[in-house]
């Protein structure tokens, strides 16, 4: 018994380490670097693939392909669902589509406001799918934009995109983000939104707001500076510039606001939800166009107040949009309920869409400028 067992277990251990005998060889396959999807005037689901096309001289990172020539084909197929429109993508190619380095998935707008929960099927039950894909919805456009045109530095459209994220300090929203988000009863999905400039090229834009109560429908966008502010309550941003003026008619002032922090305290008061959300962060002076000298204790106090006045009533000026408008929680506030108020949400998670537009919302911040910049002098004359 123990010999059966011993040659039982060399066996496993042969076929362990040969168990190479069922992967494809690099040139039998096509790496998709990423995907789009758009919808049809007759309800079709369009797919738009960016394949990589490297050579022996180049490998993915470096654009690959002939001096002159793009690293990459750009294709579309269409069908009566998303595995249909793949399958017929597929038909066209000898080589069989590899999604393992896909790096982002664009979603055109009129496929956002029609609905996208019905396309999370494939990804999750496909095991050849790609859950760390980067999302993002294409404001005013089609996903084919985007991945038709041109990036400037960048060999490939998702590396341009992926570092334009990096640059402007926020955190990636992969798909596995997503979809949490939509299996998660206390927050509504927030993804990053991109669009064509004038030049035709694509460039961060801002926010969109999608509701899971209604087949993932695209409800609205929030600018660049909205999403910043959304996005420092849910801890998804780093840092952003923000611009102020500290008296009325007197030029500006410009921070890079660091370290941002956020945290969110439900409590009760009687029959009602209190929500209070507490800001954080340090200021860098990088442009003072005013009288006022950051060194001097008296003139950053200054500074600071203003700084934090405005803030304070850009942040609620935010939320009671979100609140009234769009009607859905992208703070993630259900989640905190969930966690610190345990009770209370048993009874109301079920219907917290109506909760949310009237729950009573305050806020506070506290950010110093920490780093008044490299001259003490006002360079006004």
């Amino acid at each position: 018994m123990k010999f059966t067992l011993k040659i039982s277990a060399i066996i496993f251990l042969l076929f362990s380490i040969t168990g190479c005998w069922t992967l494809k060889e690099p040139d039998q396959l096509a790496f998709n670097l990423g995907d789009g999807w758009d919808i049809e005037e007759n309800g079709h689901v369009l797919v738009t693939t960016q394949i990589a096309i490297p050579a022996s001289s180049g490998g993915l990172e470096a654009g690959g392909g002939e001096k002159g020539k793009k690293g990459y084909q750009t294709m579309s197929a269409s069908g009566i669902s998303l595995y249909d429109s793949l399958h017929n993508l597929q038909k066209e190619l000898s080589r069989e589509m590899f999604v393992g380095h896909r790096e982002v998935l664009l979603i055109g707008q009129k496929m956002a406001e029609h609905g996208i929960d019905s396309l999370l099927d494939e990804i999750v039950r496909n095991p050849k799918s790609e859950l760390r894909s980067k999302v993002f919805i294409v404001k005013d456009g089609r996903a084919k934009d985007i991945f038709t045109s041109d990036p400037i530095f960048d060999p490939f459209t998702q590396i341009s995109l992926t570092r334009q994220e990096e640059i402007l300090h926020l955190r990636h929203t992969y798909f596995r983000d997503l979809l949490a988000d939509y299996l998660s009863r206390g927050i509504q999905p927030l993804v990053p939104a991109i669009s064509l400039s004038a030049s035709s090229k694509p460039h961060y834009v801002g926010s969109a707001i999608l509701n899971k109560n209604d087949h993932l429908k695209l409800v609205g966008f929030l600018d660049i500076q909205q999403s910043a502010y959304a996005n420092w309550i849910t801890e998804r941003q780093d840092s952003f510039v923000y611009i102020f003026s500290v008296r009325e008619k007197e030029n500006n002032i410009s921070v890079i606001l660091k370290f941002l922090k956020s945290q969110i305290h439900a409590k009760m008061s009687g029959d009602d939800i209190q929500i209070h959300i507490q800001l954080t962060g340090k200021g860098s002076i990088v442009e003072n166009n005013t009288d006022l000298d950051p060194t001097k204790a008296a003139d950053l106090n200054t500074i600071e107040k203003e700084l934090q006045k405005k803030l304070q009533k850009e942040v609620l000026k935010l939320i009671s949009t979100v609140q009234d408008k769009y009607r859905t929680d992208i703070f993630g506030i259900g989640e905190k309920v969930h966690h610190q108020l345990p009770r209370q949400w048993r009874v109301h998670q079920d219907h917290w869409d109506r909760i949310f537009p009237r729950l009573q919302i305050s806020i506070s911040l506290n950010v110093r400028c920490d780093d008044p910049g490299q001259t003490n002098a006002s360079m006004k004359y």
